[in-house]
């Protein structure tokens, strides 16, 4: 009964929060929707739906993987030590929507960032070997995992640990970039908007926070008790807390248009407008004030002021 609790019971419990987290991106997304219908299509389409999709399939995989365990193996103990093809599908799933996510807010440090853009090119190359990394343990999952869970895990163990360790970089050097390049644009932001920037580099700070704790969690429990399948339920997690990180910071910029009742906000969420007239990157947005302009998605630009002090990203 103990080995049950501490393999298919903790895998249970982390897949049922799996599911959970899964319905509040869901949650999320129709909010988003609901709140920004002119965002740009790639990011309507390409990014919002196409996450929701891969965490739609993900979910789909680590169902399947409990129905195998809990009902068509029931009763036999023998099949906790193999792995069913739809588990090794969801950990191709699961490095997708990771760096689906890092490549979104690594595109909004090159927004940020001024020449030679030596931190997105860092974060690129963390994420482009995460992708071979985890493409690499998924193909072995088909073929070795089905046969014997334990000799792929002794197997393979080092490429698990670089793969999570890099996933923790990438995020360390995501959010501390972020924050960095938000405090550049505090410096110079006007003081109506310092409130606004001191909110945007609270979540960044959390949101980063979250991902990278519980990564570094993996590592501790995997190294500390591999037989004990609490990594794994934190691993069928851990895709759903990057979704919602993304999610909660484009849906964000709602929070921020009504904290600012002096603002008229069509589009996306924002830039600062610093006091040499630049805009710090963000999805398109245009904002009317009498002040200044505030934008914090990642498209961005430039800014202009004509005459009678209306303020147009570009």
């Amino acid at each position: 009964m103990t080995s049950l609790n501490t393999t298919l019971g903790v895998l249970e419990i982390g897949i049922l929060l799996s599911g959970v987290l899964f319905g509040v991106v869901t949650s999320q997304v129709y909010i988003y929707h609901k709140n920004f219908p002119k965002d740009s299509l790639w990011l309507q389409i390409g990014l919002i739906d196409g996450l929701w999709l891969l965490e739609l399939g993900h979910t789909i995989c680590i169902c399947h993987a409990i129905y195998f365990y809990t009902v068509t193996n029931y009763g036999h103990s023998e099949a906790l030590r193999v792995a069913p093809i739809s588990l090794a599908l969801a950990v191709i799933l699961h490095g997708i929507t990771v760096i689906f996510v890092q490549a979104y807010f690594t595109y909004r440090i090159y927004r940020f960032s001024h020449k030679p853009y030596l931190i997105p090119i860092i974060s690129i190359i963390l994420m482009f070997t995460q992708l071979v990394s985890i493409t690499t343990l998924s193909a072995e999952a088909i073929i070795v995992a089905q046969t014997s869970l334990s000799f792929y895990l002794e197997k393979w163990q080092w490429l698990v640990m670089t793969t999570i360790s890099l996933r923790v970089a990438a995020d360390l050097t995501i959010s501390s970039s972020l924050v960095y390049s938000l405090y550049q644009q505090r410096t110079n932001a006007y003081e109506s908007t310092v409130l606004i920037v001191d909110q945007l580099i609270r979540w960044t700070i959390e949101t980063g926070v979250v991902t990278s704790m519980l990564g570094i969690a993996i590592v501790i429990a995997y190294l500390t008790a591999k037989e004990n399948y609490t990594w794994l339920a934190l691993f069928m997690v851990l895709p759903k807390v990057f979704s919602n990180t993304l999610l909660a910071n484009v849906n964000s910029r709602a929070h921020l248009r009504n904290n600012q009742s002096n603002f008229e906000v069509s589009g996306s969420s924002g830039l600062i407008l610093n006091r040499s007239g630049t805009l710090a990157t963000g999805l398109a947005v245009t904002v009317h004030t009498q002040m200044e302009t505030f934008d914090d998605s990642p498209g961005g630009g430039n800014c202009s002021v004509n005459s009678t002090d209306k303020y147009d990203s570009v």
